[in-house]
């Protein structure tokens, strides 16, 4: 009877993890028809409804996972923090002064100098992971920043581009990791789900891949398919970029927004008590909690700011999100 049990139990987390594969690749593949055959409306829709509402879940999800005493992490999580301040800070003076106060070679040497901060900054998180884990060998992370600031230099454009577009696979690494923990019979499942993402942008390039540029008739327009990198690729047709790109970030939000709390209870918004620096004796329940209601009256914020003057808060939102992506760094290291 105890061998039946077990088989019974294997049975249902193999269809579980056969209906989440099923249903992650259909979804996937309905996104794309949708996105690619009206990608300047997709972008419009998905930003309006879900930016805000994903910075959120990111949040909960990071506070969660946010020691209640640093110990040894001290200085990992100082250099961490600081760094998220600094960067953005000076990523958002570049963003907001760079349309009527710098011409092309400054915003490129400005661009330059902030890509090598951000490099040298998580080679340095690198560093001082490898400090606690002293039978690794970490010197390549110093060898893989100084490699990426060169890049940085020489094709300071590109490297942003590559930001936007890497960003949301990072959101799947964490996904990858929090399954590995929670629900690791799915894991076989999430990896093939992963492998069908690059035949499904394969499938935008040949549908979409040679098709006329996107309308450009409205500075939101323009806006949008720049975002995606048509000024930095023009012969790549910018319907295949905007596509791609809103793919790729729909994909990022339903991880964020869906998945993570799917398979990670202590995800799950108002569960509270699945924070340690809400729950701990030790720890600081009223931060906590005044963090997740300044997060949650953002959220709120960006869908009166995208009714009221959609452009103007885009480029608003665009500007200040950078701090969630550099968020998201220590968080990855510290997994490593």
């Amino acid at each position: 009877m105890q061998n039946i049990s077990k088989m019974n139990n294997l049975g249902r987390a193999d269809n579980s993890s056969l209906v989440f594969a099923c249903s992650f690749i259909l979804l996937t593949f309905f996104a794309a028809v949708i996105i690619g055959s009206f990608p300047l409306q997709a972008s419009i829709i998905t930003i309006f409804i879900f930016a805000g509402v994903h910075n959120f879940f990111e949040f909960r999800y990071f506070a969660a996972r946010m020691p209640v005493r640093w110990g040894k992490s001290k200085l990992f999580y100082s250099v961490g923090i600081g760094g998220v301040i600094l960067l953005t800070s000076f990523y958002l003076l570049i963003y907001f002064s760079s349309g009527w106060l710098w011409n092309y070679e400054t915003w490129a040497f400005a661009a330059a100098s902030w890509n090598t901060a951000f490099v040298f900054w998580v080679g340095v998180l690198i560093y001082l992971r490898g400090l606690q884990r002293p039978k690794t060998d970490w010197s390549w992370g110093v060898i893989i920043a100084c490699l990426l600031a060169s890049l940085a230099w020489l094709f300071p454009g590109y490297w942003a581009l590559a930001l936007v577009y890497i960003h949301p696979f990072i959101a799947m690494y964490f996904l990858e990791r929090q399954i590995r923990r929670t629900k690791p019979k799915w894991l076989t499942a999430y990896r093939i789900c992963l492998a069908t993402i690059p035949l499904f942008v394969i499938g935008l390039w040949f549908v979409f891949g040679k098709t006329p540029n996107l309308s450009e008739e409205t500075y939101l327009f323009s806006v949008i398919t720049n975002h995606a990198g048509s000024n930095i690729l023009p012969t790549i047709s910018s319907h295949f970029l905007v596509a791609t790109h809103v793919f790729l970030e729909t994909i990022h939000y339903t991880v964020w927004i869906l998945l993570i709390p799917l398979v990670d209870r202590r995800a799950i918004p108002w569960k509270l008590n699945e924070i340690p620096l809400f729950a701990n004796e030790k720890g600081f329940p009223k931060l906590v909690l005044t963090a997740l209601a300044i997060s949650f009256c953002i959220m709120i914020a960006l869908w009166f700011g995208f009714s009221a003057d959609y452009v103007v808060t885009r480029e608003i939102y665009f500007g200040i999100a950078i701090a969630h992506v550099l968020a998201e760094f220590p968080f990855l290291i510290k997994m490593l």
